[in-house]
């Protein structure tokens, strides 16, 4: 999923909360997104149109995200708890990622579409975080051929809680603002 970043220069909150309703308004419309779903179901779309049909899909599974962030937080909660390990954490956060693309999906082929906002798109980019860092984690296992008792493996989970630490402070940060 493509993260979506405004710089930000001698500007306020609030102008910046306009600028992004304004840029919602631009780069989400809601009947084009359904007419591209017809083509797409029917087979007759182009390659240019189904690129923007897969952004608009991105934009709604944000909003499914959002519908589902206890899940999110839960998880997080688990982790800072320590209920759950880091592979664990790693594995159910991407799994619930999966499934709401499945979820969106399904919703699509049936025509129903979740209307994204700023919020959402907000939330999801520091899901986007999380998913990034948990693909590092992944990637740090292969390459140390998952051996949990090397003082490389420890390092990389103690980054990984560290960091995560910070994502979720600003996750808590963002929920208690709206």
């Amino acid at each position: 999923m493509k993260q979506i970043e405004l710089v930000v220069k001698n500007g306020s909150i609030n102008g910046l909360k306009n600028r992004m309703e304004q840029f919602m308004k631009l780069i989400y419309n809601k009947r084009e997104h359904l007419e591209l779903l017809k083509k797409k179901k029917s087979g007759d779309i182009s390659r240019d149109d189904c690129q923007k049909c897969l952004k608009y899909s991105a934009l709604t599974n944000c909003r499914l995200d959002w519908c589902i962030r206890e899940t999110y937080l839960e998880l997080l909660e688990d982790f800072q708890k320590e209920k759950i390990n880091t592979f664990e954490f790693c594995l159910a956060f991407e799994n619930t990622g999966k499934l709401t693309s499945d979820i969106i999906d399904i919703f699509e082929s049936n025509f129903i579409i979740l209307s994204p906002d700023q919020k959402v798109l907000d939330f999801s980019n520091l899901l986007e975080e999380v998913f990034d860092l948990c693909q590092d984690y992944f990637q740090d296992l292969e390459f140390l051929d998952a051996n949990p008792s090397s003082e490389e493996f420890e390092k990389s989970k103690i980054e990984f809680k560290n960091s995560l630490g910070k994502i979720y402070l600003k996750i808590q940060k963002f929920l208690n603002e709206e």
